[in-house]
């Protein structure tokens, strides 16, 4: 209210966006499974995919083939979509990220529909996740893993420290006669103790 209001001079000048700026959706494409998801739960059914399964031979000699859906289409009809993020929520697999990208106006709504590849290009855009809070409890699959990792090299250390192995103790010739299996006794030999 002190302050005189400034018009920003947008296309000469570009704005500084928020860094959670919600512009355009990018496609990590190599995370995506085909698992249907984000098209289910979009509340505008802006979301197209299609796929096909495919075979896969056996990992192993012996196993059995598997099946896996190979993505066809992937498109977001960005004239329908209202940004709730809720695709990007829901997908459990890390394939759909927000970029601040904003510029992406068409003059025909049916060029608003982009598809993977487009999308695909989203993702250099998209900003490096924020850093970890230094007092944050760590997570404990890796708090599992360091400690593993602490463990080995701890025991690497003690095997590359440890002294050389002395020379074999000289132990008494064997007899070639049987065995007894009594055992031995510990009382002396001469009667009472």
């Amino acid at each position: 209210m002190t302050r005189k209001t400034v018009t920003q001079q947008y296309p000469d000048a570009q704005p500084e966006l928020p860094p959670r700026t919600r512009g355009v959706i990018g496609l990590f494409e190599e995370n995506c499974t085909v698992c249907m998801l984000c098209a289910r739960e979009c509340p505008d059914w802006c979301i197209y995919i299609d796929s096909h399964k495919e075979t896969v031979p056996p990992a192993a000699p012996g196993g059995r083939e598997r099946s896996r859906n190979v993505l066809d289409r992937f498109a977001i009809d960005f004239s329908l979509c209202m940004y709730c993020g809720i695709c990007i929520e829901v997908c459990p697999f890390d394939a759909l990220f927000w970029s601040p990208e904003f510029e992406y106006a068409e003059t025909d709504i049916h060029e608003l529909t982009h598809e993977r590849d487009k999308l695909r290009e989203w993702m250099w855009t998209v900003p490096a996740p924020p850093a970890l809070d230094p007092a944050a409890e760590e997570p404990k699959e890796i708090a599992a893993a360091r400690k593993m990792a602490e463990k080995l090299a701890a025991a690497a250390r003690a095997d590359s420290t440890a002294p050389e192995t002395t020379a074999p103790q000289p132990t008494a010739p064997e007899s070639t006669g049987p065995k007894s299996t009594a055992p031995e006794s510990t009382e002396p030999e001469g009667g009472d103790a």
